[in-house]
Formats: structure tokens, C-alpha cells, sequence
């Protein structure tokens, strides 16, 4: 039987994985967009994120089990929409964690040794690494994400808070700030708190939920939310370009060591990330199988209670998106625009549900709100964003369909 996991080994399974690659790759990016105004975007994000991190958080707790945000949406609005959202979450995580582990490439590339190598081929080893990883127990996953998240919010705030004590650093005013690059940059930015509406997927391996998981909630908001405001207002002490990046902001520290530092702590970042959101969506793939959405060949789990199929599944998907990357088809920039429209979508879906089914008014208001701004900024992406949208909806009703027409005819055999 498998030891739960508690409070610091939780917030590590959440610091680390939403820090992940968004702290390297999003503050020069925002910065080099909006300018000294790139702050008000930062913040903007930060305070959806904290309401994203208690809703999800608080229906984690209601409803625990693998299939996570799901449970409470199908209790809300039935299989069908629950099959949808997991369908969406599914397309999302077949993209998404290959631009984590590419970012991690793109630095990895830049050490000695590995300079003659291919970025996606770098990547490729990452995610084979993270399939033997993930074959582990639950404790050994969020252990490892606990010291390496810890280890890497250490530097990043101190490095930060040297740099912006070192100078005065401008902040535009709001009102100087153009509405819609502010709203192209929010929608950027929503990869920052991506992994709050996932974490649920975890909660049967987590010790006393109703007090571990708002506690670790809480833990995790102050860290993420501290780190990714220092590094984004620490950025702007510098001038900018296409080339800036966080080696800047680490050179006060470390010095020539920089560049090798940042190349780790991406690195642990990625590896952070690619296991939360490659095991909870495993867990996912299970669950769905288990209901007979999904073929039975994912309705396994090893000695360490792993679905390792569900996994398989995801490093098969993640080989082919990263040949693709080395043929050219498709880079980092293209493989997270078409993540997040999936991730955006679900997490609307999963929002509403939560106005149905949590009782406190409270969080009903902070969920609406939440809502509403995700829509906002689901509405800056592109029409074959909107299109996937809709060959996802009819998988789900065929899907649902086949499953309900098995349930008849069995009740007809009885």
C-alpha cells in the first residue's frame, strides 16, 4: 500500500509543475510585448490564478478521485459535458508538455556537450526520462518535485530581489496601457497557472484532504504568486530585446555560471511540470477507461497504483508532436497557442460546474468572475482554435453515444 502524501510534499506537487517552464520562458516574452506595462498584466494573472487555485482546490476536495474537475462536472451537467471537458483536457496534454520540455532543450542545448545536438531530439530524452520517473510511486514524484520547486523558488526570489534593490525600475500607469495588447498578453500569460485545475487528480493519494489540500492551496499561491511578480518586475531593469531572458537576471548571483544554473533550474522546472500534468491526466485516461469512454487497454495500473498505460499513452503522443517539431512543422510558440485554447475552454467548463455544485456564495461569485475572464481572454484566439472546439464536441457526443447504446443493450439482455 502506497504512504499519502502531506502538506510540503502536496505544495511541491503545485510550486514547482505551475512555476515550470512559464517563469522562464513568460516574463522576457511579456516584457518584450508590453513594456514597462508588462507588470499590470502580470498582476491581472496572478489574481485569476489565486481564484482558480481555491476553486479547484475546494472541488478537490468534494469530489475526489482520478477523474478529478471531472467528477463535479458531470454531477453539475451530466456525462456528456463531463466527457467533453476530459476530451478537451486530453487534446491539451497531447500538445502542451512538449513546450515544457523543449524550453527545457533550449537551454540544455547551450551546455557544453550537447550544443550539437537537435532541440527536439533533447526533448525526446526528457520525456522518455519522465516515463521511467513516473513508473514510481506517488511520494517519490512529489518528493522530487518538492526539493527541486524549493531549490528553484529559493533562487529566483533571491536573484530577483537583488536586481530590483539595485535600481529604481519603471512601471508604466494603467491607463497608459493598450487594452488589447494588455488582453493578447493575459492570454499569453494563462499558461502561468495552468495545473491548479488538475491537482484534483491527485486527491486519493493525499492525507486528511479536507485539511492538507487547502493548506497546501494557500502555501503554494503566496510562493507562486511572490516569485512570478519578483521576476517579472525584476526583468524590466533591463532592455529590451529578443535575446533577453533570465540569465540577466541571474548574473548578479552567479555570474559566468549563469547561463549552466539557468540551464538546471529549467530543467527541474520541466521535469516538475511534465510529471504533475503527464500523471494526473494518466489518472484521467484511467478513469475514462474504466467507464468505457476509452479503450480497456488504459484501464491498468501497476504495483505503485500508476496507470502506466494512460502514460504510455501521452510519451507516444508527446515522440510524434516532437518529430514534427525536428521536421519543422511545428514549434514552442504554435504547440502552446493550441494548449491553451483546450486548457482555457476546460477550465470555463469546469468553473461553471463549480457555481452549481459548491454551496458557498463566496466562491460562487469568485467562480463567475473567473469565468467571465477566461471567456474575456479565451476570445483573443484563433478561429481553428474555435474549430477544434467543435471536432472535440462531436468525439464527446459519439463517445457518449456508443457508451449509452452498450448500457441498453445490456439492460436488455438482463
Amino acid at each position: 500500500m502506497n504512504r499519502k502524501i502531506g502538506l510540503l510534499l502536496l505544495s511541491g506537487l503545485m510550486i514547482g509543475p505551475i512555476l515550470g517552464s512559464g517563469i522562464i520562458l513568460l516574463p522576457p516574452m511579456a516584457y518584450n510585448k508590453l513594456g514597462t506595462g508588462s507588470l499590470w498584466a502580470w498582476i491581472i494573472i496572478m489574481g485569476l490564478g489565486a481564484l482558480f487555485a481555491m476553486i479547484f482546490s475546494k472541488l478537490s476536495m468534494i469530489y475526489p478521485g482520478d477523474g478529478g474537475m471531472t467528477i463535479a462536472i458531470e454531477k453539475a451537467f451530466g456525462k456528456r459535458t463531463k466527457l467533453y471537458a476530459s476530451l478537451l483536457m486530453i487534446s491539451a496534454v497531447s500538445f502542451g508538455p512538449t513546450a515544457v520540455m523543449l524550453t527545457a532543450a533550449e537551454y540544455l542545448n547551450k551546455v557544453p556537450g550537447l550544443t550539437g545536438l537537435a532541440k527536439p531530439l533533447i526533448a525526446l530524452v526528457l520525456v522518455l526520462a519522465s516515463a521511467i520517473l513516473l513508473r514510481r510511486n506517488i511520494q517519490f514524484v512529489s518528493t522530487v518535485s518538492f526539493v527541486l520547486s524549493s531549490a528553484i523558488a529559493i533562487v529566483l526570489v533571491l536573484s530577483a530581489g537583488l536586481v530590483i534593490g539595485s535600481g529604481p525600475i519603471e512601471v508604466a500607469p494603467l491607463g497608459t496601457v493598450n487594452p488589447l495588447e494588455l488582453g493578447q498578453v493575459v492570454l499569453l500569460l494563462f499558461w502561468a497557472i495552468i495545473g491548479w485545475e488538475i491537482v484534483g487528480n491527485y486527491s486519493e493519494q493525499v492525507k486528511d484532504i479536507q485539511k492538507t489540500i487547502p493548506r497546501a492551496t494557500v502555501l503554494s499561491i503566496v510562493v507562486i504568486t511572490a516569485t512570478y511578480l519578483m521576476i517579472g518586475l525584476a526583468i524590466q531593469a533591463f532592455p529590451q530585446g529578443v535575446d533577453l531572458s533570465l540569465v540577466e537576471i541571474l548574473s548578479p548571483v552567479f555570474g559566468s555560471w549563469s547561463i549552466g544554473v539557468l540551464a538546471l533550474l529549467v530543467t527541474g522546472l520541466c521535469l516538475t511540470t511534465y510529471l504533475l500534468i503527464v500523471g494526473a491526466l494518466g489518472r484521467l485516461v484511467y478513469a475514462l477507461s474504466a467507464e468505457g469512454y476509452l479503450p480497456r487497454v488504459f484501464n491498468t495500473k501497476n504495483q505503485h497504483d500508476i496507470p502506466m498505460n494512460g502514460v504510455l499513452y501521452f510519451t507516444v503522443l508527446h515522440t510524434v508532436v516532437l518529430v514534427s517539431a525536428l521536421a519543422g512543422v511545428l514549434d514552442i510558440e504554435a504547440i502552446v497557442g493550441i494548449a491553451n485554447g483546450f486548457f482555457l475552454l476546460n477550465a470555463v467548463i469546469g468553473l461553471v460546474a463549480s457555481v452549481k455544485v459548491i454551496p458557498s456564495p463566496l466562491f460562487k461569485v469568485a467562480a463567475i468572475v473567473l469565468a467571465l475572464s477566461l471567456l474575456w481572454i479565451l476570445s483573443f484566439s484563433t478561429w481553428v482554435i474555435y474549430l477544434a472546439f467543435v471536432g472535440v464536441l462531436v468525439l464527446a457526443i459519439l463517445l457518449t453515444k456508443r457508451v449509452e447504446n452498450k448500457e441498453v443493450l445490456a439492460d436488455q439482455k438482463a
